[in-house]
């Protein structure tokens, strides 16, 4: 009998863990789409005087992974829609852009292909 509501303890256990909700398959919580490519935004913080050209705005905010399949649009999966998306002097907007999280702090978003030199 012991065997029996341990057994039914285990599997009540496993599929309560197999029913949890998650943010989606998302590879990070700040995940900003641009056309194919994937930048996921860091800590690191940029001054304002390194900001360069104006790339465009978040236009969908979702956190449902199929909102973000057109790759027309400029996608988030945690920054709002009208989130400001610069370029970055000196720096391959392939490589990395700026976030604007307020008026006077910047974020850098690293594109997913990005590899830091040592």
């Amino acid at each position: 009998m012991k065997r029996k509501w341990s057994i039914m303890l285990f599997l009540f256990l496993l599929v309560l863990v197999g029913c949890s909700s998650s943010a989606g398959s998302f590879p990070s919580n700040n995940m900003i789409k641009i056309k194919k490519e994937v930048y996921i935004a860091s800590n690191d913080t940029i001054p304002k005087d390194e900001i360069a050209d104006h790339i465009g705005e978040i236009e969908v905010s979702s956190t449902d992974v199929r909102d973000h399949d057109d790759d027309h649009i400029i996608s988030s999966n945690s920054y709002e829609a009208g989130t400001r998306l610069f370029k970055i002097k000196d720096k391959n907007h392939m490589d990395m852009i700026a976030v604007e999280e307020s008026e006077e702090q910047y974020v850098i978003a690293y594109n997913t292909k990005y590899k830091k030199s040592k």
